[in-house]
């Protein structure tokens, strides 16, 4: 190879470097040609998790990964993503990508067409209390609380009455039957008969008035918020800031056109399950684009609960009680 040739390839080398080394920049820094578009741009990234894993996961009806998916290098825009595994209902939401950031949907639950049900006691006491039955079986508190009469000021104590502390100054008003409501690090709420329902305020040592309707209230399994129902509409009331809601703030789940019959939480606190004209359903949390709400069964149940500790729906029907799975 003589002088002129070498040359001319050390050229053509030193030309194609500097041809291909911004494109390498580039590229390692997150940029793409969206032929779309025709234009250069910024990508993100798509992050999926759900329950169970190894769901395939569709994006604008193309077929990526499987769950846990990180997805790369997507043009910022919006996108139908679809989450979907044999023998499941699927899940679909549209989610914009935003340039330099992973759009994540960690909390996605795939509900099964057919749920598995067991008979864990095939004929309960009369006197049976599926939320003591629960309680005792998540260890959800191990103190006591009560509404001295005709005080009307909650105090706690232990299972053997060893010690009293009060815990409101102003006494709830008067003349009402309560239930009280407490969470694993023992907030507090009650709920009178006429349906107005009170929340601790631990700064104040008071009970402010939260909403007035209400058929029922249930603390979250972590403690950062409260659900709450009328007839008709489900609410989440916020105890500690997040990365969507500041704390005191509510937020509407669901309006529904028939009468709510019962509401209780998920494990997770990403859903809540509830029941309506005999079908047992769950909604996600996750607000974005529309909520995935799926039917989990129909059946006609007197009373619903959810064991944290065996991961289980607890169905009261005919003095037996059931146990329903979602795996």
């Amino acid at each position: 190879m003589n002088y002129k040739t070498r040359c001319a390839i050390l050229c053509l080398i030193i030309i194609f470097f500097i041809l291909l080394a911004p494109t390498i920049v580039f590229y390692s820094m997150g940029y793409s040609f969206d032929w779309q578009e025709k234009r250069i741009v910024l990508t993100g990234a798509l992050y999926l998790k759900s329950t169970p894993k190894k769901a395939k996961v569709y994006i604008n009806e193309k077929l990526k990964e499987e769950t846990p998916a990180y997805i790369k290098r997507l043009s910022p825009k919006y996108y139908q993503i679809r989450v979907v595994k044999e023998g499941y209902q699927g899940w679909k939401k549209n989610l914009k990508i935003e340039s330099q950031l992973v759009t994540e949907a960690k909390n996605i639950l795939l509900i099964p067409n057919n749920p598995e049900i067991e008979i864990i006691n095939d004929k309960i006491a009369d006197d049976f209390s599926l939320n003591q039955y629960i309680s005792q079986e998540n260890k959800i508190n191990e103190n006591v609380f009560y509404i001295h009469k005709p005080t009307y000021i909650v105090y706690k104590t232990d299972q053997v009455n060893s010690f009293q502390e009060q815990i409101n100054l102003t006494p709830l008003p008067e003349d009402n039957e309560y239930q009280i409501i407490v969470s694993g690090n023992e907030n507090l709420a009650v709920l009178n008969n006429q349906g107005s329902f009170y929340l601790l305020n631990k700064q104040k040592r008071n009970f402010e008035l939260i909403k007035e309707n209400v058929k029922g209230a249930i603390f979250s399994y972590d403690n950062k918020k409260i659900l709450y129902y009328t007839s008709n509409e489900i609410w989440i009331y916020y105890l500690e800031d997040n990365n969507k809601k500041k704390a005191t703030e509510y937020e509407l789940i669901t309006r529904m056109s028939q009468e709510i019959g019962q509401v209780i939480w998920h494990k997770e606190s990403n859903h809540i399950i509830f029941l309506i004209d005999q079908q047992l359903k769950i909604v996600e949390l996750d607000d974005r684009d529309e909520r995935n709400m799926n039917d989990i069964i129909k059946i006609n149940v007197q009373e619903i609960g959810y064991s944290f500790k065996n991961d289980l729906i607890y169905l009261i029907k005919d003095n037996k009680l059931i146990g329903l799975s979602l795996e």
